[in-house]
């Protein structure tokens, strides 16, 4: 069997391929593929995989934009934070989801099911039409997203509105919270949490360290090799470094 990982975090990544090798040391795995972009790329120059796991989110998109050129001898297994009511629709023809953090458990059942069908000659039924209705579903229009945050602080707790937030930060696996003001406080959760709490018309993922709220970009600085460096308003000695292949997507976000 062969296997493909689309990852944009590099710890998630390589749990999942140990844990594909102890459950099958045959299978050969190529990948984590880190952007929609090398996603694209590598699927139009390689052979069809038997099986893709891939993240939802990625760091220049969403990893449904990537999957148009997916072969339909293809069975996906998308690895998200999303919650499982949302995403019943995951479980058919051929398409399956684990919630993160991925258990082996899980996985080893979804590996399993996914030889058989392999064995019994089944197609899973994979095309772009119904992934991109599957995204829809799992971006509501209404979609609730956070407001505020209820912070520990000294004997007591401060509640930070969101309004107040120009950037989110990860520092030695710490997330930083910093608003407007200067003021920063630790948060007890992961980034790629957070980013899957906040309005992604509000806030946008640099790179894997920052999230930056579109009120607070004062401006880009252009940078070697197509990078682009984020100028943080009220904060002079702060840029953020933005890929080449993400650049484009900010600069969509910023120029709305």
């Amino acid at each position: 069997m062969n296997a493909l990982i689309i990852e944009d975090e590099f710890r998630n990544a390589n749990r999942l391929r140990k844990m594909l090798v102890d459950i099958d040391s045959d299978m050969r795995i190529d990948g984590p593929l880190e952007t929609v972009t090398e996603t694209r790329q590598w699927l139009k120059s390689h052979q069809a995989p038997d099986i893709i796991f891939a993240d939802i989110r990625l760091s220049d998109g969403v990893s449904f934009d990537a999957l148009d050129a997916v072969d339909n001898h293809t069975a996906v297994v998308f690895t998200t934070a999303y919650d499982e009511y949302a995403l019943q629709a995951f479980q058919y023809n051929g398409i399956a989801y684990l919630m993160k953090r991925i258990e082996e458990e899980e996985l080893r059942a979804t590996v399993e099911r996914i030889k058989d069908m392999i064995g019994n000659r089944v197609q899973p039924d994979v095309n772009a039409a119904m992934l991109r209705e599957l995204l829809t579903n799992l971006h509501p229009a209404d979609a609730a997203y956070r407001e505020r945050f209820l912070i520990p602080y000294k004997d007591g707790f401060e509640v930070v509105n969101i309004k107040e937030v120009s950037h989110i930060f990860s520092e030695y696996k710490i997330s930083k919270l910093c608003l407007k003001d200067g003021k920063k406080y630790s948060l007890n959760m992961p980034l790629d949490e957070i980013e899957q709490q906040l309005n992604p018309n509000q806030f946008f993922r640099v790179n894997r360290q920052f999230i930056v709220a579109v009120d607070c970009v004062a401006g880009l600085k252009t940078y070697f090799g197509g990078k682009i460096r984020v100028r943080i308003r009220n904060f002079d000695d702060l840029e953020v470094m933005c890929s080449r292949d993400k650049a484009p997507l900010l600069k969509a976000w910023l120029n709305r």
